[in-house]
């Protein structure tokens, strides 16, 4: 039964419009592969960042989807990225009173790229947090969609396990009520944004999450909304800058 929406914070999830072409998995069409065979990407997690500092930006789904890729980017090339929330944030024009639609996050990051944290980072008021982007912090974003090849997908909630092969997987969830077991339950709606991680031994959901110490275990049968993947590529694109710039070296020996 669902219960009264206004009892509950909403901490960002606005629910995106899902058509039948936004299912590819296994498609290949986004370059979605497997990368993570054991399904569990617990063991390259990103730095916990909070997405409440003493004020609520309703920026979940920029954080979820940061953390999906920074994940990504540890079991690629073994080093945390660490990118800024607070730019995808606004630059998703996300609404600091209801939040974001993860395709339009997702979207984002396709368009305008990503900056690292010290590019532009948490600051201590909402005002501050939401204000304008210069275009020298713009500029960054763009230099990063040169440098990777960036996808997303949505996932059917039969193909979870198989959706952890490719990628952590961003999802709606109930934010927060507690069993007597110490397990996240599903109370009737969606109102946050985090990211699927695992399925532990008991066949229950584990989460990353921007608030607490960030792991949460759900209860087993966690009814996860709207899960999407991600594909993050950069080899495709060094190997064409490396055949450029040995025709740049060769043009250079004879000028």
């Amino acid at each position: 039964m669902i219960k009264d929406m206004k009892q509950y914070k909403q901490y960002g999830f606005i629910p995106p419009k899902i058509t039948p072409e936004d299912y590819w998995l296994g498609s290949g069409k986004l370059g979605s592969r497997i990368i993570n065979p054991s399904g569990d990407w617990r063991k390259y997690l990103p730095i916990m960042e909070r997405q409440n500092m003493g004020f609520e930006p309703s920026a979940c789904v920029s954080f979820g989807t940061l953390s999906a890729l920074e994940m990504i980017h540890i079991l690629l090339w073994q080093v945390e990225p660490n990118y800024s929330d607070r730019f995808l944030a606004r630059m998703s024009n996300t609404d600091p009173e209801s939040g974001n639609d993860p395709k339009k996050v997702s979207q984002t990051v396709k368009d305008c790229g990503t900056v690292p944290e010290d590019d532009w980072p948490m600051t201590k008021t909402l005002e501050e947090y939401y204000k304008d982007i210069p275009r020298t912090v713009r500029d960054i974003g763009k230099e990063w969609n040169k440098n990777y090849g960036f996808g997303y997908e949505q996932v059917s909630a039969d193909k979870l396990k198989d959706a952890l092969q490719r990628s952590p997987v961003g999802c709606a969830v109930s934010a927060w009520e507690i069993n007597e077991k110490g397990e996240y339950t599903y109370f009737g709606m969606y109102n946050h944004w985090c990211v699927l991680i695992a399925f532990d031994e008991l066949d229950r959901p584990v989460v990353w999450d921007s608030y607490d110490s960030g792991l949460k275990t759900l209860e087993k049968g966690f009814p996860l909304g709207f899960p999407q993947i991600y594909m993050l590529d950069r080899e495709v694109k060094e190997i064409k800058q490396s055949w450029l710039q040995k025709l740049l070296n060769w043009l250079k020996s004879w000028f």
